[in-house]
């Protein structure tokens, strides 16, 4: 038997059934969030790109759950529950604690939300391991991912090209483009630029020199980026992730790191060159935006949501109570506020109660173990494949740590690029398995757990369709209300779940935090 990555075994007679699933199912989920989430402008939008994006993440999280649950299982004697009971227990925890608060308007969307994403991305990755390709699946991912990048690298570039050509010196309003905000492209920076270095290591590729200086291009102009926007977020989360990895594996994440800062090297040239040197070059004043140490005015809304999780404490006060609540404190009356306190444990503390917290805690303590076992795993048995953990594991850290200072598990097209991160991370972690090539196993194996997962499956999808419904609501409430918000003065437009946060709407006679007096 060939052994898969991550410790597992790949059955040679379920290697045609790791294809189909690999190019009919994988495949095109990847080109599609991919797609969806990079290139929104030029596809065509019906309700704006931000809501566009949003649908597409709702209907996605439905369909990978229910048609992954339909999909027949092989020959793994592991259960799905074993292996994910910690995100099911997070995913359950988000809806029951919605409950008291049932009396709220469209009380499930966000709880909805979450509760999906938290079953999709452990089923999806669980799928991946029992069909065994996890390594070709992570590395179509990355593939995937890079040729996107590519592209939009190239016409970065183009728009630097038109914005130098126009004597336009402020970059950042015109780089990033295809965002609501550059914070939004940084969240999907975080994701991808630890995964960039795998382009050089994996792949039938990666000794094709055409391929490594598209890769290099690529990581160069995105590191640009980052450095033009000056996004602390990414940059500090990315340094968290790159420290955790160090940590975990040690020497085996040499190559990674490498390659890493060889891509951050390549970035602050191409910002000596691009953002200072050109500049001077063409504009009586250089516009650089400064890297600044201060808190961007977030203070106030941890602190805000820090009181908020305490008034109900361990349950909080509900969902989108962060929205309608009564001010708790005195700099928050003063602050400039928004959807989201940026922060997303503290808005899940203050929502949901620190009780979901606890079981956020929980499903990371299991995945730290988990890597932990891999690690003894990788150094007793000398496996290859150390760098693609390694940068699943500092791209999903990096992730969860820029969560701490932002809404990375909010915006719909970071909540899309996430969930498939996290799938391949959960394959990869997964404790090792073994096929049996037996066909009366297999046959054994397939009646005894395939009946449960396929009577699961309607009644997710059921709910799946009920979610779509409260979802559309949602909308068209948003969409009735919009008018108010964009007529009013000093009413600006704050995304939360859409590109307005203060639904559901105030009762009359009374506004939201921040809505025009």
């Amino acid at each position: 038997m060939a052994k898969n990555a991550g410790g597992t075994h790949e059955d040679p007679l379920m290697f045609g059934h790791s294809s189909l699933f690999l190019h009919l199912f994988l495949f095109p989920v990847f080109l599609c969030v991919i797609l969806v989430s990079l290139f929104i402008d030029f596809l065509p939008v019906y309700f704006g790109n931000f809501a566009d994006q949003r649908f597409f993440q709702v209907f996605l999280l439905v369909f990978v759950t229910s048609s992954v649950l339909l999909m027949p299982v092989g020959g793994l004697r592991r259960r799905l529950w074993i292996d994910s009971w910690p995100a099911f227990v997070v995913a359950a925890g988000f809806l029951v604690l919605a409950v008291p608060f049932v009396a709220s308007e469209y009380r499930w969307v966000e709880p909805g939300m979450y509760g999906f994403f938290f079953l999709a991305f452990p089923i999806m990755g669980w799928k991946i391991r029992e069909r065994g390709c996890t390594e070709r699946a992570a590395v179509a991912l990355v593939g995937v991912i890079l040729v996107g990048c590519f592209f939009y690298a190239a016409m970065t570039l183009t728009a630097y090209a038109f914005a130098i050509t126009d004597n336009f010196s402020n970059l950042v309003d015109v780089i990033p483009w295809g965002f609501v905000n550059m914070r939004y492209w940084g969240h999907l920076a975080t994701w991808f630029l630890p995964l960039f270095p795998l382009a050089l290591l994996y792949g039938s590729f990666k000794n094709r020199s055409l391929w490594q200086v598209a890769v290099y291009f690529t990581a160069g102009i995105w590191w640009w980026v980052v450095f033009l926007t000056t996004s602390r977020g990414s940059m500090i989360s990315l340094v968290v992730a790159a420290l955790i990895v160090l940590v975990f594996f040690g020497r085996m994440a040499i190559p990674w790191l490498v390659a890493s800062l060889k891509f951050v090297l390549l970035g602050g040239l191409l910002w000596c060159v691009l953002s200072w040197a050109v500049p001077e070059l063409v504009f009586d004043k250089t516009m650089i935006r400064g890297l600044h140490s201060s808190d961007s005015g977030r203070l106030p809304l941890w602190m805000e949501a820090w009181e908020m999780s305490l008034q109900n404490f361990p349950l909080g006060m509900g969902a989108q109570s962060w929205l309608t609540h009564t001010t708790l404190t005195s700099n928050y009356l003063s602050a400039q506020t928004f959807g989201h306190p940026h922060n997303m444990y503290l808005m899940w503390a203050a929502e949901y109660g620190w009780a979901l917290m606890g079981l956020v805690a929980v499903l990371i303590s299991v995945a730290v173990k988990r890597l932990l076992s891999l690690r003894r795993l990788m150094v007793s048995s000398m496996q290859g494949n150390a760098s693609l953990v390694v940068a699943f594991t500092a791209s999903s850290a990096a992730g969860l740590a820029h969560a701490g200072v932002s809404a990375v598990f909010l915006v719909p097209a970071t909540m899309s690029v996430a969930l498939l991160v996290l799938a391949i991370f959960w394959a990869l972690s997964l404790p090792m398995v073994t096929t049996d090539s037996n066909s009366k196993t297999i046959s054994g194996e397939v009646k005894r757990w395939v009946r449960p997962g396929m009577l699961l499956a309607p009644f997710i999808l059921f709910f799946g369709i009920l979610w779509i419904q409260e979802v559309w609501r949602y909308h068209e409430a948003m969409t009735e209300d919009l008018r108010v918000y964009v007529e009013g003065q000093n009413a600006p437009l704050l995304p939360r779940f859409w590109l307005h946060g203060f639904f559901p709407r105030p009762t009359p006679g009374e506004v939201g935090p921040g809505f025009a007096q």
